[in-house]
């Protein structure tokens, strides 16, 4: 396993095909972390990118998003090693500096996206979205199945 094996997920209340296009660039990525080559090694357009990684780290990172009601969750993740030996201590304060500076770009995209949105608000535009399955009844919420046999009186 390697030393840095991090993951974040962050929802952007957003529409999920411009933060798809937004995050697709390389540019936007290299700006990021510019002490990492990132190569990509697979370009899956809405869903994501992953690379390889070489540079201060070796290895891989990848970001994929998962549409949610009226926004999309970031998935991102780095699974390297540092290029020059580190240990104890300085591992997790390497974990704890890629997390903090990834986490200050992406809440300002997140930000960026967001102005003007009250917490809570759905997003302006958006179409109230069907989660995990669920349907919606005519309250907006959950439609609650019946068990047959058992008729509400």
């Amino acid at each position: 396993m390697p030393l840095l094996d991090i993951s974040c997920d962050d929802l952007v209340v957003a529409d999920p095909a411009y933060v798809a296009e937004r995050l697709g660039s390389d540019t936007l990525w290299r700006e990021w972390w510019p002490e990492l080559t990132l190569t990509p090694s697979e370009r899956r357009g809405r869903e994501g990118v992953r690379w390889v990684v070489t540079g201060a780290a070796i290895g891989t990172a990848e970001w994929w998003l998962e549409a949610v009601r009226d926004g999309v969750v970031v998935h991102w993740y780095l699974r390297a090693d540092p290029a020059k030996p580190v240990r104890g201590r300085a591992v997790e304060r390497l974990k704890e500096r890629y997390v903090a500076a990834y986490r200050e770009r992406l809440w300002a995209f997140k930000d960026e996206l967001e102005a003007g949105r009250a917490a809570g608000e759905r997003r302006t535009g958006s179409d109230p979205a069907i989660v995990s399955g669920e349907d919606t009844g005519p309250s907006g919420g959950p439609v609650v199945p019946q068990t047959p046999g058992k008729a509400k009186r």
